[in-house]
């Protein structure tokens, strides 16, 4: 099961380096800032960026002095990382067994990627591998009042019909949780375990546009969307167009798109 799901994912992204880059990447780039500054002062170490995607993460911590390498086990986002940052070290990789020694990295971030692995906790312990003692490790993940996943999957529940056929999935929001964050890093070994939340947005003057960066930019969702029958699949269309259509002020959709930021640092 967890094999379907990972292969479903894999597929997704595969075929969407391009368009996250241009759709969701001016949203998950608002959290580049405090994810850095999260990590205090690391010029000339070496940072590992997990499910690195188009790259900007990795991109952003190169400027500011860090010896970044970034791995995806989606190759044509590595292959747009290395488009968007030529002079920087990507290459694909497995979050759940990283290709690297113990004690390799001064600090790991990943972003946005727990949500999208079939075994996150495998991951996390992971990161913790290949940590040094005192290096920490950064990830961010949606909120659980995330406005956009919040109309798509109201939606679904409202219109769609339960779908047998798509990949069994961990819970999507499972990370959206703060203390379900702390506790995972507290169970992993982490100390100096703390959590944080970021305000972002997403903007758009075309109600369309949701969904859009739903089939384009996301591939959990589009799953879900897709397996339903078309007259269902229409319903929820018009149920997520609406939902846009209230949220449009003077010309402008405003989405917002809270995200927990959590922290912990190996002992």
């Amino acid at each position: 099961m967890a094999r379907l799901f990972r292969d479903a994912e894999l597929s997704g992204w595969s075929t969407r380096a391009t368009t996250y880059d241009e759709l969701i990447a001016p949203i998950t780039n608002q959290v580049v800032g405090p994810m850095i500054d999260r990590l205090g002062a690391f010029a000339g170490q070496r940072v590992l960026d997990v499910c690195c995607g188009p790259g900007h993460l990795a991109g952003a911590l190169a400027k500011s002095g860090a010896v970044v390498e970034g791995i995806d086990f989606a190759v044509p986002m590595i292959l747009r990382a290395r488009a968007n940052y030529p002079d920087l070290v990507f290459r694909e990789g497995d979050a759940e067994a990283l290709p690297f020694e113990a004690n390799a990295f001064d600090h790991v971030v990943c972003g946005f990627g727990l949500m999208h692995l079939s075994r996150p906790d495998t991951a996390i312990s992971e990161a913790f591998r290949v940590l040094r003692s005192g290096g920490r490790y950064v990830f961010t993940q949606w909120a659980q009042d995330d406005e956009l996943l919040k109309i798509v999957l109201t939606a679904i529940s409202d219109h769609g019909e339960s779908i047998a056929n798509v990949p069994h999935a961990p819970p999507p929001m499972r990370f959206g949780d703060p203390e379900e964050c702390r506790r995972s890093l507290n169970a992993a070994g982490f100390s100096s375990v703390q959590d944080d939340r970021i305000e972002t947005t997403w903007q758009s003057a075309k109600p369309e546009a949701l969904l859009d960066i739903v089939y384009r930019g996301a591939v959990r969702a589009a799953m879900l969307l897709e397996a339903q029958p078309p007259a269902r699949r229409a319903r929820i269309h018009d149920a997520i167009s609406e939902a846009a259509r209230r949220r449009m002020i003077n010309g402008s959709m405003i989405i917002r798109r809270p995200v927990v930021m959590a922290s912990g640092v190996k002992r």
